[in-house]
């Protein structure tokens, strides 16, 4: 048996987050899901359904889209649709991001006219190329879902503690990379330089041991205000200084193809990160621990394996925005290993659910009513208060 990668009190606080593996979702007769397709967007325009398309400068634009791989019945996607591929959130213009919040907020109120639950979601992983990536298509493109109450149901009748799965599986859908993930950025993270973002105790819950877990204090409306960029931005830049730190101390060689960095003897006193002990002993467990040395020469042929290595080819997130006990909440969840989803995860009802899609095909009357939805969901985006001065900043 490998060694745990966590000290045993968080390990424990990982293994009791409740889980759902996995929550069916129904795809398209005779479609073949790929990804790395939508490379351009000629190959966007040719390769989905698009709905709408708003240009905010020659090389930034936004396309609402029908996904042809569900994860949801009820569902859209938002692309970045500019000449060239920006991958995440941050490389995209302030503009962009309140253009996208005020999407978002359509659609939660959208949702909430239909008994849906809302979720948003997008992944950020630009550089892994050679074996499983959490974003498949390079271009951002954030998820729009709303869950049923059948799903809600569903969930709550088949939630187990992640401890009760296989180790294997129990880390696909809440591993210890994520709960790293949440220790670290409270360190990092200084909730006085946030200006929309309000930061949950780590560990102080279930989905806040799992995910570095944001309140958005004003709710889905919060997504609309112009600071929330400076907010991700922020973010992603002391993550990527964290990644970048614990490389060069710990770490020797590079990410390429089938390759990825080895572990050598580190001192995590020479991180020059301000993390808290606890933090940095968490850390080092965490890192000698590990196995990079499993994958060579073996193109990650055995997945039971691969999972206690190095699966990412740099620094990778997935984002969920999603209502718990009558808030709304921003969960970022650093990768390594987990496969939850090119989506970002999902949580409902606090209950971390992995989808699992194309199970069955969906029916004629189920098509209608998911192109129905999509519809009206479209004819409301341009009566939203802020809509006109968001996307046509000039009239």
């Amino acid at each position: 048996m490998a060694r745990p990668l966590l000290p045993q009190h968080i390990e424990d606080a990982r293994k009791a987050v409740p889980v759902l593996d996995s929550l069916p979702a129904k795809g398209y007769p005779g479609y073949i899901s790929r990804t790395g397709q939508l490379r351009t967007v000629g190959q966007l325009y040719d390769r989905t359904d698009v709905f709408g398309h708003i240009s905010l400068s020659p090389d930034e634009a936004y396309a609402l889209t029908n996904k042809k791989a569900p994860h949801a019945l009820y569902e859209l996607m938002v692309i970045s649709a500019g000449t060239s591929q920006r991958p995440g959130l941050h490389d995209h213009s302030a503009a962009f991001v309140q253009g996208l919040g005020v999407m978002a907020d359509t659609f939660a109120h959208h949702c909430h006219t239909y008994d849906l639950t809302p979720v948003v979601s997008w992944s950020y992983d630009p550089h892994t190329l050679d074996r499983e990536s959490i974003q498949g298509e390079k271009r951002f493109h954030a998820h729009l879902v709303g869950r049923t109450q059948t799903e809600r149901a569903t969930v709550a009748a088949h939630t187990v503690r992640a401890g009760q799965l296989s180790a294997t599986r129990a880390r696909r859908i809440v591993e210890e990379a994520s709960v790293l993930g949440s220790l670290l950025s409270a360190d990092v993270v200084d909730p006085d330089a946030l200006r929309v973002l309000v930061p949950v105790p780590t560990l102080s819950t279930a989905t806040a041991t799992a995910t570095a877990q944001f309140e958005l204090p004003d709710g889905w409306a919060s997504l609309t205000a112009p600071a929330l960029h400076d907010d991700l931005t922020y973010i992603q830049r002391k993550l990527r200084r964290t990644y970048d730190e614990i490389l060069r101390a710990c770490t020797t060689s590079h990410s390429g193809m089938w390759q990825r960095p080895t572990i050598r003897e580190f001192d995590t006193d020479n991180i020059n990160i301000p993390f808290r002990p606890d933090t940095r002993a968490t850390l080092a467990h965490y890192l000698r621990a590990l196995r990079p040395e499993i994958l060579t020469d073996r193109r990650g042929t055995d997945r039971t394996r691969d999972t206690h290595v190095y699966p990412l080819a740099d620094l990778a997130y997935a984002v969920t925005i999603t209502e718990q006990a009558g808030k709304v909440h921003l969960h970022l969840r650093a990768n390594l290993f987990s496969d939850l989803g090119r989506a970002g995860i999902s949580i409902i009802d606090g209950v971390i659910v992995k989808t699992k899609k194309g199970v069955e095909k969906l029916r004629a009357a189920e098509i209608a009513s998911r192109e129905t939805f999509q519809a009206e969901y479209l004819r409301q985006i341009h009566r939203h208060p802020l809509a006109a001065r968001v996307f046509f900043p000039r009239l």
